[in-house]
């Protein structure tokens, strides 16, 4: 067995949250874990689009953040936009 040095190992207790929503013609399907290793932020992971990005709430109204994470169009992005701002 080969020893392998590892840069960073930890576990720790997380709450993790599985939510399925429809907005428009798109379907989202997320995975949102808090975790105090992400410093205040969730975890969001779009479980259809294997997309994810570290989001508060001061960074979901950055402009073109939700697009860029998630590769939305702008319609897109407000309508998750909207169901995170109550999910978070």
């Amino acid at each position: 067995m080969v020893k392998r040095s590892l840069l960073h190992d930890a576990s720790e207790t997380t709450v993790t949250r599985f939510v399925t929503f429809t907005a428009g013609n798109h379907r989202f399907e997320l995975a949102l874990l808090v975790a105090d290793y992400f410093n205040d932020q969730t975890l969001v992971i779009d479980l259809l689009g294997t997309r994810h990005g570290l989001i508060d709430k001061d960074n979901i109204h950055q402009p073109g953040h939700l697009e860029h994470v998630f590769q939305l169009n702008q319609m897109e992005a407000e309508q998750l936009r909207s169901y995170l701002n109550d999910l978070l």
